[in-house]
């Protein structure tokens, strides 16, 4: 009573291939464009890194170069071994202000942690301009950059730990779609050999 035309067969057959072919096409289609995906993420983890050293070790300098005249007052630049000239000043607090905008740019409001970096790193700018305006003390700036440059670390690893695991579709297509296309095949070729549909 299982047995079947060689054109039901066939016409099985032949539609069992194109199911595969049709699956098959769209696994691979979803895994090339999730990895171009992951790709841009990891160059867009890069440029954070990269911006967020920038704007760290700008604001580092820059507090320094602030705490020069604020330590030694007016006659600071009499002292060249400790002078660092006003357009190197300048050029740290623009170098700080960019890199700042950046990484503002780069970052998701929609999300927390990338909320609370953003948050840390103004508050080190905050604390910047009070040192500089009020002339105080250079411990809650340089306290303000290193919160800033700690909280960035955790932040930057769950955004590499998402690119290690693939975005949503991949991991879909990888761990579910891919291997039911296997076990679909492999149950009609079964099925076959075991004489389930005969001509």
């Amino acid at each position: 009573m299982n047995d079947l035309p060689v054109q039901s067969l066939t016409a099985i057959a032949t539609l069992v291939a194109a199911l595969i072919t049709a699956a098959v096409s769209f696994v691979s289609l979803t895994l090339t464009k999730e990895q171009k995906t992951s790709e841009f993420r990891q160059a867009w983890i890069d440029a954070l890194r990269e911006e967020l050293a920038s704007f760290l070790a700008a604001a580092r300098a820059f507090a320094r170069a602030v705490e020069i005249p604020n330590t030694y007052g007016p006659d600071y630049k009499d002292k060249t071994a400790l002078r660092i000239s006003d357009d190197k000043v300048g050029e740290l607090r623009y170098q700080a202000a960019e890199s700042f905008c950046k990484i503002q740019l780069r970052l998701n409001p929609n999300e927390p942690e990338h909320q609370e970096l953003l948050r840390l790193l103004r508050r080190a700018i905050n604390e910047q301009n009070a040192m500089l305006i009020n002339k105080a003390s250079i411990e809650e700036t340089m306290k303000a950059i290193e919160m800033a440059s700690e909280y960035a670390q955790p932040v930057l690893k769950t955004e590499w730990e998402r690119v290690k695991k693939g975005e949503l579709p991949f991991r879909i297509a990888r761990n579910w779609v891919a291997p039911a296309i296997a076990a679909l095949s492999l149950l009609f070729i079964a099925l076959v050999l075991l004489g389930k549909f005969k001509p």
